[in-house]
């Protein structure tokens, strides 16, 4: 009796588990599809922009529309890349910060912290719309990643702030003991035993850039400046959905660095609890 109910249960959580697979195995079909609207067939053709960086290669109108895929390859990776380290930049020595000194206002600071991240993104869209054309960064990669490091850093601060928290004073009571300074012991000491919520902040951040569409849409008017959200929206909108092979095939050209980035990092990940380190 409990080998069929232990039994009944895998197989529950196999299929619980394999349904988010269905999607990404229709995805892939069609990006090999002969078919632009279904799968059907095989072929790589769907493929071919990654030779000349051009999505339209074969018409000279919808060639003029659309950036070279190459560029907005770069300009992803740019708001990915710049989120990130900025992101953990602050909220590595924040969250130290405000984890072991206390200070007048270290209360409210933290409530502002989670208030700010509660804030929908659409809210801010006309203030931040009116303070990016402001400061001239209106319509620059530069605008989009400030937004974002705004609305991220928050979170980065909250989940490095627990892990800081479960580190005795001890550990670094001793090193400043043995002659370290405060920043020796931070650098040396404390940054390597948070490193799991570092890459964990990091890796979030990425993702979160990496993804990023209605501050694209919103702050982003030249299609230099495009990223993979925002080209492959624009191809839904511009042309009905109809080549949906090829957007399938960009679709997962935009996913391969996730991908690769939670194969390598599982072994980071795995290791990051609620507030703390797990060993």
């Amino acid at each position: 009796m409990v080998k069929a109910k232990s039994l009944i249960l895998n197989m529950v959580g196999l299929l619980v588990a394999l349904i988010p697979l269905v999607p990404i195995g229709l995805l892939v079909a069609l990006a090999f599809s002969e078919s632009q609207v279904q799968p059907q067939g095989f072929t790589t053709k769907n493929f071919d922009f990654l030779k000349t960086g051009t999505l339209f290669a074969n018409d000279p109108v919808y060639s003029k529309l659309y950036p070279n895929v190459y560029s907005v390859a770069l300009n992803t990776f740019l708001l990915a890349v710049g989120n990130m380290l900025i992101v953990v930049l602050i909220s590595s020595m924040a969250g130290y910060i405000i984890s072991r000194y206390s200070f007048k206002g270290r209360s409210a600071l933290l409530g502002s912290f989670l208030v700010i991240h509660g804030v929908p993104a659409s809210v801010l869209l006309i203030a931040l719309y009116y303070m990016l054309k402001s400061l001239g960064l209106l319509n620059t990669l530069l605008g989009v990643i400030l937004v974002k490091v705004a609305v991220d850093t928050p979170l980065g601060v909250w989940v490095l702030k627990g892990f800081y928290d479960s580190i005795p004073w001890d550990i670094e009571i001793a090193s400043l003991v043995d002659g370290a300074s405060r920043l020796g012991a931070f650098r040396r000491i404390m940054l390597p035993l948070v490193a799991p919520g570092i890459f964990a902040v990091g890796l979030f951040s990425f993702l979160s850039g990496w993804g990023e569409y209605i501050f694209v849409y919103t702050f982003i008017q030249s299609s230099k400046n495009w990223t993979f959200s925002m080209l492959i929206q624009s191809l839904v909108g511009e042309m009905g959905g109809i080549n949906l092979a090829l957007i399938a095939a960009l679709s997962m050209i935009y996913l391969v660095p996730v991908i690769i980035l939670f194969v390598v990092g599982e072994k980071y990940l795995v290791r990051v609890t609620i507030g703390g380190v797990k060993g």
